[in-house]
This record gives structure tokens, sequence and C-alpha cells, in this order.
């Protein structure tokens, strides 16, 4: 298979499976969020362990984690990403699935917003449109206290601020990620034995079609970042980042779909949010595609 293709293929479809995957989770909400995500942190890890050893890379941790710096940038990083996790089930969980989407619209932006104020990146002129519409729509969205897009804005921030804190660490996406869910695993393991004191069964009921569930997600978890980071390495930034657009596309449609509420007010924010993609990335795609184009020609 062209490389270039096997590139776009696997960026699509782990952006594909990071924007469906709602619909699994939505056959969970019986049970509390925080116990999807304890499943999500103590399965990712349980198979990462299992592939690293596996792969005889269990080597590799210890070398990401060569200094304190590294110690504690990855356990900001885990308790970042757990936030997201937490803040995602429970959009889910409320009928907020459409807030999600907004989150990840706008978590691109605010991640260029963060490293330019933080380690002095320089922001283009049309990133800087594309910021003015998301701050735009997010103000539209919460015209009125009630409507305020909490989730959205702190499913942004904190998978923003994950995303630039994991750029000062020069590893690879699934060694960071392994490292992150083992030093959430003390979280979960306390969270079964509060469970079994309690006499609640774990994995989802204690039967095998609950440890089932519980496994994919883990899977769910895993699987879409290898697929996505596989395809980030090989396509252009700009390919990449406007490919994974189609996660939180997918995910409004599939609020809509659900049956979630939404207006005429909820139709602008997402039209403002288009704009400013469309200013940002048309001209780069096009550009990336003719360039994508002749390498594989050669």
């Amino acid at each position: 298979m062209n490389k270039v293709l096997y590139g776009y293929i696997s960026a699509t479809s782990g952006a594909l499976i990071w924007g469906v995957v709602p619909l699994y989770y939505n056959l969970l909400n019986e049970f509390a969020f925080i116990e999807v995500v304890v499943q999500r942190i103590f399965w990712a890890c349980i198979i990462f362990s299992i592939v690293f050893i596996f792969q005889k890379r269990v080597s590799e941790i210890g070398t990401a984690l060569c200094s304190i710096k590294n110690l504690i940038l990855f356990l900001i990083c885990a308790i970042l990403i757990s936030a997201n996790w937490l803040f995602f089930i429970f959009a889910i969980q409320h009928g907020q699935l459409m807030q999600s989407a907004l989150g990840y619209y706008i978590y691109p932006l605010f991640t260029a917003a963060l490293g330019h104020f933080f380690l002095g990146e320089k922001i283009e002129k049309k990133m800087k449109i594309a910021l003015i519409f998301a701050v735009i729509a997010v103000f539209v969205k919460g015209s009125s206290l009630s409507n305020f897009p909490w989730i959205a804005i702190s499913m942004a921030v904190t998978f923003a601020a994950y995303a630039i804190i994991r750029k000062q660490l020069k590893v690879k996406s699934d060694i960071g990620l392994m490292i992150e869910t083992t030093m959430l695993m003390p979280v979960a393991l306390l969270y079964f034995g509060l469970q079994v004191n309690n006499g609640i069964p774990l994995f989802f009921g204690g039967n095998f079609t609950g440890l089932v569930l519980a496994i994919f997600c883990g899977l769910f978890t895993i699987i879409p970042l290898y697929l996505f980071h596989n395809g980030n390495k090989i396509l252009p930034l700009s390919v990449a980042g406007f490919i994974f657009y189609l996660n939180p596309t997918s995910q409004m449609f599939i609020s809509i779909l659900l049956g979630e509420d939404y207006n005429f007010k909820d139709i602008c924010v997402f039209i403002l949010i288009w704009l400013g993609l469309i200013i940002q990335f048309s001209p780069i795609l096009f550009i990336s595609n003719i360039r994508l184009g002749s390498k594989a020609n050669k």
C-alpha cells in the first residue's frame, strides 16, 4: 500500500473511531461516569503492559522517566488526561455530547493560544481569525448563564494543556500513555477496593458481559490513539489537524441522533467554528495535497 494512502487511512480511522465511540459509552449510562473512567484507566494500562512486555519495550519506560522533571510532567499529564476523560464521559451521560463536540472543535485553537503564551510559538494570521471565531462562538453559546458551555471549555482547556505539556516530553505516544495510565492505576485500584468494600461487583456487574464491556473501554482508549498518531507520522500536520475534526463532527451528529436538544443558537455556534476552520485550513490543505501527490508520483 502507498505510504501516503496508509497515512490517510490510519489517521482517518483513528479520528472516526474517536468520533463514534460515544455510542459505545452511551451503553454504559447505568454505571457511574467515574467507574467508566476507572475502567478506561485500568484496562488501558493492562493492555499496554501486555503489549510492551510482548514487544520487549519495558526498558523504554525507564528511559522516559530519566529525570525528576519528566516524572513531574508525566504526573501532570496523567491528571489532565484523566480530567478530560471525566468531562467526556460526564457529557455523554448527561446528554451534553454536543458540548463535547464543541470542546474538541476549539481544543486545537486553545492549544495554539497556549503555545503562543507559554512557549512563544508564533500564531499565523489565519489561526488568529479562527481563534476569534471560536471565542465569538463560545460567547454566543454562553450568552445566557444557564447555557454557559463549561463542559466544552473544560475539555478544551484540559486537552490543550495536556498537549502542550506532552510536547515537552520527547517520547512516543504509546509510551507516554502507558506511563500516564500506570500513574493513575493506584486511583483505579483504590476505587475497586471501595467497590468491593461496599459489596459492588467489579467490571460493570461482575459477569462475563460486564468484563467484556470493561475491556473494550481500554481498547477504545488505545486503538484510535495508535491509528491517529500513526497517520500523523506520515501526513503533514495541517492535513492531520484537519482530519482530527472528523472526531467532533461525528460527535455532533451522534448527539442529534441520541436526541439531544439543540436550537438556532447551537447551529450558529458550529457555523462560526466551521467558518474559522475553512479560513484556517482550506488553502493549506490544497497546497499539502499537491505536495503529497507529487511525492507519491516520484
